[in-house]
């Protein structure tokens, strides 16, 4: 099994640095945020992602980028520490088909046991992230030794050096990714059955130990990934959290277990069957064969594949969030071929060698997906290094020292060009997580409350991810990568920043002035919905944008028929607001409950519409609803009191 490892290691490494041309590259923008945060910590200031910028808590890892740092110090720069990680990763996977090896001999047969160490293999999933510089694999590792001492200690008597590395293990997994809280989980259920309660409540914290750590260093203990990726902390998805994670594990049974669509690169097509029966299958076996603990140990960790169903980003980077979870399936195969033939075994042992062709036959079908995968990891490695990691080098070579660069993608170019970088997705730039999950219209309305000295001064972005075309200035340059499915876009651009939209809209048209204004609600401005309570109804992200007309700009939020916030009113004012329409049509404006004013609106961006407020209206800060007859985007709302 080393020598298949090292074997897919030396052919990984042909191919990509055939697409390269030259030293190692990572496929993934992450791998080289990982990198940042290992120099950070390597020059004693640790997660300060920039240099002299606030520490903020985007590390999603901090074992990994810890590992990194004697080889920094040692003076590695990035293909040097792209070669570190090929080294943990593809010594995880060796290590990973051990542990499966290991595993199986407790209850399939020696071959079976084997076949499903080789199944760890031939899954090119593996190969593929053992050479993505990413912590993947070796948390898979983690994993499944954690399961298998587990369930020996459960066995043995009492041993210090077993619980010692007990505790090692609990911790490495927790701090390497918040999924490694599986196995404290296993951990500490194994200590406390051997009532070893204060040892098992040590295990058990020790995922806290992230959290804590990120409090010390930031004065925040959530990872900036977590707002910016998890369903749960998503505003969106509020009150149908269940209904989106109930779609994603439909369409990872349905879809991804199938080898459809987004992992037919892994898994072949039509295998759903198979992969449904696997983890049950293992589970069958083990406790028929006298192993419960270590089936059950195996099958918290294999459902843990289902944790990833709670991200936005669950489809993302090859599906990378699924794969540590991916070994307990790959045994269960060949579990589920000793287990098909566990009637005729009784009646010729010889017959049980019948069970290997369950796993060979899924062998067969990974390994015709290998040098598809193996050529894919090349192709993206290639595409970053021609797209991010070029721009990196070219803000290095053309930006001033004191250039501070607004990123959609914040590690190749961060790490290149050693300049102050500005992340609009917020996982490493504090504070900007929640701006990058509500929209292109409230990422607007924030940098207008921003210091312009705060701002970028230059952007290199995806223009269609950036979505505010209005700040970008007079282009530098440009990276074409066409063909390559793991960026975000064919084209990166490389703009001055252009602030003058920035506040253009603050104001309604002339017309008002005689009145006193009252209040203000900027739609898709968070703050000042937060203010009024601005009620977000069914929405989403992609109905959050900005609109523009003859040189004014706004922020506003898309397909409203039914508005609800609160607002100071007067009897006898006046509420303008500010709409784009494609159909004629009605508003009604509703103060208290009561019906207290109407106007019409035409097709047409960017209008400002006066409703008349009923002189029977309810004065001062009222609960208000605007009902509209066609569809709208709504930017704006200002109220004004009676005329002086």
């Amino acid at each position: 099994m080393g020598l298949g490892a090292l074997g897919l290691a030396l052919w990984t490494y042909r191919e990509v640095t055939a697409a390269t041309g030259g030293p190692l590259g990572a496929p993934l923008d992450d791998s080289y945020i990982h990198f940042q945060f290992a120099r950070s910590f390597a020059q004693f200031r640790p997660f300060e992602y920039v240099a002299g910028a606030p520490r903020v808590a985007g590390a999603t890892s901090l074992l990994w980028p810890a590992l990194l740092v004697p080889a920094i110090w040692l003076g590695a720069s990035a293909p040097g520490l792209t070669a570190v990680t090929w080294g943990l990763g593809f010594g995880a996977l060796f290590g990973q088909a051990a542990e499966v090896f290991l595993l199986g001999r407790r209850f399939l047969s020696r071959p079976a046991a084997c076949a499903g160490g080789l199944l760890v293999l031939t899954f090119s999933a593996n190969t593929w992230f053992a050479a993505s510089a990413m912590e993947v694999v070796p948390l898979g590792w983690l994993l499944l030794r954690s399961a298998r001492r587990a369930a020996e200690y459960l066995e043995v008597p009492r041993c210090k050096w077993r619980e010692r590395e007990l505790v090692l293990l609990a911790l490495c997994a927790a701090t390497l990714r918040p999924e490694g809280a599986l196995a404290a989980l296993c951990i500490g259920a194994a200590l406390a059955w051997k009532r070893r309660v204060l040892l098992a409540a040590v295990v058990l914290v020790a995922p806290l130990s992230v959290p804590f750590v990120n409090w010390l260093f930031t004065g925040s203990p959530t990872q900036t990934t977590t707002l910016a990726k998890w369903l749960f902390t998503n505003p969106y998805y509020e009150g149908r959290v269940g209904a989106a994670v109930l779609a994603n594990v439909e369409l990872f049974f349905g879809t991804l277990l199938d080898g459809r669509q987004w992992s037919w690169t892994f898994i072949p097509t039509g295998y759903k069957l198979v992969g449904l029966l696997s983890l049950p299958a293992l589970a069958a076996m083990a406790v028929m064969r006298g192993a419960k603990a270590l089936a059950a140990f195996l099958c918290v960790v294999g459902l843990g594949i289902l944790l990833p169903t709670t991200y936005e980003t669950f489809l993302v980077n090859r599906l990378r969030y699924l794969w540590p979870f991916s070994a307990p399936w790959l045994l269960g195969l060949a579990a589920l071929g000793e287990l098909l033939m566990e009637p005729l075994r009784a009646k010729r042992r010889e017959l049980r060698w019948l069970g290997l062709a369950v796993p060979a036959a899924a062998g067969y079908g990974f390994a015709q997906l290998a040098p598809i995968s193996v050529g894919d990891v090349a192709q993206s490695a290639a595409a970053i290094t021609a797209q991010q990691v070029s721009l990196g080098r070219f803000a290095a070579e053309h930006l001033p020292k004191d250039a501070r660069i607004g990123v959609n993608d914040a590690g190749a170019i961060s790490y290149f060009s050693e300049r102050r970088t500005f992340d609009i997705v917020g996982l490493t730039t504090l504070g900007e997580a929640r701006y990058w999950v509500a929209g292109a219209g409230s990422r607007f309305e924030h940098y207008e409350r921003m210091p312009r000295a705060a701002l970028p001064t230059h952007f290199i972005v995806y223009p269609e991810w950036f979505g505010v075309p209005s700040l970008l200035g007079d282009c530098l340059t440009e990276r074409r990568v066409e063909g390559a499915t793991i960026l975000g876009g064919p084209v990166m651009v490389a703009c001055h920043a252009d602030y003058t939209s920035l506040g253009s809209g603050a104001e309604p048209l002339p017309g008002v002035r005689a009145r006193t204004r009252l209040d203000e609600l900027d739609v898709a401005d968070l703050e000042s919905e937060a203010a009024h309570g601005y009620v977000l109804g069914a929405t989403t992200a992609q109905d959050n944008f900005v609109e523009g007309w003859q040189g004014r700009y706004d922020g506003g939020r898309g397909r409203r028929y039914h508005e609800r916030f609160q607002l100071r009113v007067q009897p006898g004012g006046l509420l303008v607001m500010r709409l784009s329409a494609e159909r004629t049509g009605e508003l009604r404006l509703f103060v208290a409950g009561a019906d207290v004013g109407a106007a019409h609106f035409e097709p047409g961006q960017f209008q400002e519409v006066a409703i008349a407020v009923s002189p029977s209206a309810t004065a001062g800060l009222q609960p208000v609803e605007v009902h509209a007859t066609q569809l709208l985007t709504v930017l704006h709302y200002w109220s004004y009191g009676r005329v002086l």
